[in-house]
């Protein structure tokens, strides 16, 4: 794909609809084929584009952005007052508990492992996960605290087994301190019940903590409603591309020195190097704070909930349902999660499949240069899950494994992922139907060549 140009969005961008309207939703870019279409734009659960207000909001900022912290004088002054007005705006977004406070980082991973580093786990205490969770919702656990990290089991579909769940909580009885759950799946969409995972991890004593990263773009969040003890998701996807990471935690886990201390970790250090620290919710976020960022996301979490949850969550549903059925109709196309499964689980418009006999990797180059569509393809950072699906044996394992720490990624098994934004529309459906149908028919139209280092094919 070549030439992006930016343009005016199509009438059929969901401004009409009374939805937020994102900058570059009119993108044109030149096929292949020499051909010039609009960009479809399914690659929203990686990231999604910024809100044009989120946009005016930053530039307007900029004009006047001084030292946040550290300086006197009218661009300061600005400066704090914007940054303050955003997290009153953020906080809002997430219904956030008054006992917590929220910590800036770079993203959502960096967040999961600030917050990993700050629990006070031993080594005979239990932290459950999932087999269904991020990369970002396991390792830290496993990397960055003593103590046991056990998986709650999952079926096909992606849905957590709550048997199983019950049955840890019962057998670690007194020694589980944490469930690590994701709020929306980034590989099947799957949501489970927040309130009935809190009730049961408050009744054993322990915190429930979400990766709301997926979550937090497409459902409305009420932390306090919720039972959320503590909550992490990054600002790009949610319309706020400038570099942040949010994590909202008890203030009772701050009080302790923080991790990473450095400058505004502190208030005062004597000769001898006794410490004076800063407050509990600032002596953990050293350095210059993005200030930029945080202003943006202010401005994304102020418009989406100005809009207003119930206009975006029946816009997003009802496409949903959509993709779901016309998805499931292709030959040769085949999704990982049951199209049904899309209408009887809270589930976000997060799309895996497969085409016979096509590499999911140039499927993925097929998109893109041919039919000018963004998807993501790979194993999605859940490797389980997706060799589930593939049915990928020990042996098979083993030798991909070689392969890929031999250099070639393509090596690897995977899947071809479309996600929905509230910017989506009936129309970017229907173009990878089309698009799906020909390659799944006729195959590629062009020649490609591998490129291993990437996971990735381009035109040859």
């Amino acid at each position: 794909m070549t030439d992006l140009v930016n343009q005016p969005a199509s009438p059929s961008g969901g401004a009409q609809l009374g939805l937020p309207r994102v900058l570059g939703a009119g993108s044109v870019t030149t096929l292949a084929d020499g051909r010039d279409v609009r960009v479809v734009q399914l690659n929203n659960a990686a990231t999604t584009p910024p809100f044009e207000r989120t946009v005016y909001e930053v530039q307007e900022f900029l004009g006047c952005y001084g030292a946040l912290h550290r300086g006197a004088g009218p661009r300061a002054r600005v400066t704090v007052d914007a940054v303050e007005q955003a997290v009153r705006r953020i906080t809002a977004f997430i219904g956030q508990p008054e006992e917590n406070a929220l910590l800036f980082t770079s993203n959502t991973s960096a967040a999961i492992n600030a917050l990993a580093r700050l629990l006070p786990l031993t080594a005979e205490d239990v932290v459950l996960t999932s087999e269904i969770e991020h990369t970002s919702n396991n390792l830290p656990w496993r990397y960055n605290t003593p103590a046991r990290v056990l998986d709650v089991r999952a079926n096909d579909t992606g849905a957590l087994d709550l048997e199983h769940l019950e049955q840890l909580f019962a057998e670690h009885a007194g020694r589980v301190k944490l469930l690590a759950v994701t709020g929306a799946s980034n590989l099947t969409g799957y949501c489970p019940d927040l309130s009935a995972l809190a009730d049961r991890c408050h009744r054993a004593g322990a915190m429930l903590f979400v990766d709301a990263a997926q979550l937090a773009p497409h459902r409305h969040i009420d932390m306090v409603e919720a039972g959320v003890d503590a909550l992490a998701f990054s600002a790009h996807k949610v319309y706020a591309p400038f570099g942040l990471g949010v994590l909202s935690v008890p203030r009772s886990v701050l009080a302790r020195q923080p991790a990473d201390p450095g400058g505004g970790s502190i208030d005062m250090i004597s000769d001898s190097g006794a410490v004076v620290w800063a407050p509990s919710a600032e002596r953990h976020q050293t350095g210059t704070w993005n200030a930029t960022g945080i202003v943006a996301l202010g401005a994304s979490c102020a418009t989406i909930l100005e809009t207003g949850w119930d206009v975006i969550e029946a816009h997003e549903r009802a496409l949903v349902s959509h993709a779901a059925a016309t998805l499931s109709a292709i030959p040769g196309v085949r999704l990982t999660v049951p199209a049904g499964s899309y209408r009887t689980d809270d589930r976000i418009g997060t799309f895996p499949f497969v085409v016979d006999g096509l590499h999911h990797a140039l499927v993925a180059a097929v998109l893109e240069h041919e039919h000018g569509i963004e998807v993501r393809a790979g194993t999605i950072c859940n490797h389980r899950l997706v060799r589930r699906w593939i049915g990928v044996p020990d042996d098979e394992q083993a030798r991909i494994e070689a392969e890929i720490a031999a250099g070639d990624r393509l090596s690897s098994y995977g899947i071809v992922r479309a996600s929905l934004a509230c910017h989506s529309t009936v129309d970017d459906i229907e173009r990878l139907d089309q698009a799906m149908r020909e390659l799944a028919a006729h195959g590629p139209t062009r020649r490609y060549r591998p490129v291993p280092r990437h996971e990735t094919y381009e035109p040859a």
